[in-house]
């Protein structure tokens, strides 16, 4: 994602501030900042056509590394070690978590046939 001021790749999550901007985030459009040029505006996270592949809840990252069922705590991880689902563990932001969507390839495949 890119800042539509100044097109800087270097945005972060800005907190939300009204009412208005919650149920924004019920619809998946959530605030953001640039800190190139401090811009505020609203997106999403990712394209929709995205929701189908494995993200971390926090920072909505797709490098996701798969790591053993044991290491991932919380209410319903025995839950998740017993019904076999994969584990995995965002590098960013270090979150451990469940997910049963697949993990998205980090070249598509038009690019895979470039690179050979």
């Amino acid at each position: 994602m890119n800042c539509p001021a100044c097109h800087s790749e270097n945005i972060r999550r800005s907190r939300r501030r009204s009412a208005l901007e919650f149920l924004f985030g019920i619809t998946g459009l959530l605030p953001w900042r640039c800190q190139a040029c401090e811009t505020r505006f609203h997106a999403r996270t990712f394209p929709i056509r995205d929701l189908v592949y494995a993200h971390c809840s926090t920072c909505s990252n797709f490098d996701l590394k798969r790591i053993s069922p044991e290491h991932v705590t919380g209410l319903f991880s025995p839950v998740g070690r017993r019904l076999g689902v994969p584990a995995l563990r965002c590098e960013p932001c270090r979150q451990k978590f469940f997910s049963i969507r697949p993990l998205k390839a980090k070249y598509p495949a038009e690019t895979a046939d470039l690179l050979r």
